[in-house]
């Protein structure tokens, strides 16, 4: 199974806008000693966060990074000391805030989908090296395998496609293809087609993928979504937690505790190796979310989501052996 040999597709993808506006990173000044951490809210996800931002810094007690946390409901204006402070923007709009910074101030985004933080990246024409990001798309391989393992006699795969989601349908094709699986796609170019396409697609698939895409998937159509998916005895995959939590089978995620610990890791290293950000990161760390009713309800013996996660590590980490093997 070569589900993983082209991972880097993935990480291609997260890179292929992005160098188009650039062609060299920028290196810091300086080390920076300190971490501003700047949120549009300060909502609970925001503060578990930062809770577990600090927690994590405090793991590695040689960094000496001071943390200050910026609420832009509190404040109109933030400053950060040029060259000697990481920003860490929470959400997009504290993305969009940062990105007009000194162009010499790393920031690093979280919770940013990939499209979004390359238009903000074009617009403020900042630079790889000192503007980056935890993107908030989960690969589509890693999606894909959660399907595999837990239906692996599963062979036709569905997935809508909105105007923001339809430029992948390549990558998705060939990640799929690498797992054994035939996707099946249709396009949603407005709200009439959402509901007849997703019913043409139940009817040659044997499960749906959902992938974020704002035209498709939203409060206003979920239900609609997850109700056909039921009625047509099709389990649909969702690309985070809440929606196992509304009716689909299962998904993979990525916690508030497991991205600050991603970043954590991205300020100490950069902090200290070459001054510079890597390329916008996927979600590193990730676990199985199981809605156990809906596989009863359609009839499906799952595993639990410890089983499933486990599971699908086992099949990266065998897949990352077995291409060191052919590299000798």
């Amino acid at each position: 199974m070569n589900c993983y040999k082209d991972k880097n597709k993935w990480l291609k993808v997260l890179a292929h806008v992005v160098l188009i506006f650039s062609l060299s990173a920028t290196k810091f000044a300086n080390a920076y000693t300190g971490v501003t951490i700047l949120m549009s809210s300060q909502t609970p996800a925001n503060t578990q966060f930062v809770d577990n931002f600090k927690v994590n810094l405090a793991y590695s007690k040689n960094n000496g990074l001071k943390v200050n946390v910026v609420v832009m409901q509190e404040s109109d204006k933030f400053e950060v000391a040029e060259n000697s402070e990481l920003v860490i923007a929470l959400g997009v709009k504290a993305l969009e805030a940062a990105s007009m910074l000194k162009h010499t101030t790393p920031v690093l985004g979280i919770y940013t989908p990939l499209p979004v933080f390359n238009q903000i990246l074009a617009i403020s024409k900042r630079e790889l090296g000192n503007f980056s990001a935890i993107v908030l798309d989960q690969p589509f391989w890693r999606q894909l395998t959660l399907i595999k393992t837990v239906l692996p006699e599963a062979k036709k795969v569905g997935v809508l496609l909105g105007s923001a989601s339809s430029q992948y349908l390549d990558l998705l094709r060939d990640e799929a293809d690498q797992l054994g699986l035939t996707l099946i796609d249709e396009n949603v170019n407005n709200d009439t087609e959402l509901i007849p396409n997703l019913k043409k697609l139940l009817e040659s698939s044997e499960a749906m993928l959902a992938i974020p895409d704002r035209s498709i998937y939203s409060r206003e159509t979920a239900e609609s979504i997850l109700l056909t998916s039921y009625r047509h005895q099709k389990p649909m995959f969702g690309y985070s937690q809440s929606y196992v939590k509304a009716g689909a089978l299962a998904s993979v995620y990525s916690s508030t505790k497991q991205i600050a610990k991603q970043a954590a890791e991205i300020a100490i290293k950069s902090q200290t190796a070459s001054n510079q950000l890597p390329s916008p990161q996927i979600p590193k760390y990730f676990s199985v979310a199981v809605n156990l009713q809906v596989a009863r309800s359609l009839n499906i013996a799952i595993a639990d989501e410890d089983a499933i996660y486990k599971k699908m590590l086992t099949l990266e980490n065998s897949e990352i052996v077995e291409n060191e093997e052919k590299k000798h």
